[in-house]
């Protein structure tokens, strides 16, 4: 299987200018807006720098502890950035980010300037805490949240410095505030876009679909979800998605360095699995006549069926799945039908991201517990 950095292997030589941005260059990209570059020793210069510059500023900097900063293989990826023509000269600057505990907000954004006419504005998402996927679901209840008008607001300013057209990226909740800053930032910025590339992130209600921002901004969104997803299948993505096979199972599928790329793009796939598609379809006919409020409460109650194993992220759940599944087993087992459904077909994507041997103990488990 080939991942981002075969594809850097195999196309790293070649400079933007002989082969044109992809979308495997936005997933880079997107990717690339997790480097934790509010933990540098010396912060971002407000001007322009390298990527091989930041790379061995970053390399060089004994505050940025792997296992502490650095989120999965991204301590791999920059120096792997920084050694390619491709990306290597490319310039970044203006990090914003936002940590607000009052606001209940995390935002994280980066620009990436491609050529002399063309930017990259990238939005960080969540990682693979269990916090951080409430934090993607948050997005479906509630519209427009505090960073979400930060990455409109992050949009309309950036373009006042750098001028020129723009092209928006994100992962997960990232991808979210791509669209979103795509289609209510101020009109002329909107006119300079070029595309929005959305990995993974979750959609929005008709109430946000309907705008005349939104729709203005549509037919240049180009949303991408791996088979099993579920956080990119919430709410509506009219623009349409493409389906990417990806090497992990269950929710570990939203790590995009398991995404599978084939030259400059993806390897597709015709369609989402037929569990991603219960649990979304489950969920939308369910939800469909709820308030937000009631919605909110369902959203909570899985958190907490995910809290109660004790285990912070996906990686510990696979590591221990039967534990997770007594815990689980017990707080599924007092939701009502519906809502108890949706959790228990969501809940066997997790035992498949454990492995064969684990699905059989997990089902076994929740056989006897429900």
């Amino acid at each position: 299987m080939a991942d981002l950095f075969d594809y850097l292997t195999w196309r790293g030589d070649l400079t933007l200018q002989q082969s044109p941005f992809n979308e495997i260059d936005g997933m880079i990209l997107a990717r690339f807006a997790y480097v934790p570059f509010e933990s540098f020793t010396q912060p971002l210069p407000k001007r322009f720098i390298s990527i091989h510059d930041l790379s061995a500023q970053a390399m060089a900097d004994a505050n940025l502890k792997v296992g502490e900063h650095w989120r999965q293989r991204d301590n791999e990826l920059l120096p792997a950035l920084a050694a390619s023509g491709r990306y290597g000269s490319l310039e970044v600057g203006f990090h914003g980010n936002v940590l607000d505990n009052v606001l209940q907000t995390q935002f994280s954004a980066v620009t990436v300037r491609l050529d002399e006419d063309l930017c990259a504005i990238v939005f960080r998402g969540t990682d693979s805490t269990v916090i951080g996927w409430k934090e993607d679901m948050n997005m479906s209840f509630r519209c427009p949240v505090p960073g979400q008008k930060l990455a409109a607001d992050y949009v309309d300013r950036i373009w006042e410095k750098v001028g020129g057209r723009l092209i928006l990226c994100g992962h997960s909740k990232g991808g979210n505030l791509a669209v979103y800053a795509g289609a209510f930032c101020g009109q002329d910025v909107q006119d300079r876009i070029d595309a929005v590339y959305n990995y993974d992130g979750p959609g929005f209600y008709d109430n946000i679909i309907d705008t005349d921002g939104y729709q203005a901004i549509r037919e240049r969104i180009h949303t991408y979800v791996p088979q099993s997803s579920v956080v990119g299948m919430l709410m509506g993505h009219p623009e349409g998605h493409t389906v990417v096979h990806s090497t992990e199972s269950g929710l570990s599928q939203h790590d995009i360095y398991s995404w599978e790329v084939l030259g400059a793009g993806f390897v597709a796939l015709e369609t989402v699995t037929g569990s991603s598609r219960f649990v979304d379809a489950t969920i939308k006919d369910w939800t469909k006549d709820m308030t937000p409020e009631q919605f909110e409460g369902f959203v909570d109650t899985v958190y907490t069926v995910l809290t109660d194993t004790q285990m912070s992220t996906m990686h510990e759940m696979k590591e221990n799945w039967m534990g997770a599944a007594w815990s689980m087993v017990k707080s599924v087992a007092g939701m009502d039908e519906k809502m108890r459904a949706a959790a228990y077909e969501a809940l066997k994507m997790l035992a498949k991201s454990a492995g064969r041997e684990a699905v059989e103990a997990g089902k076994e488990a929740i056989g006897a517990g429900v």
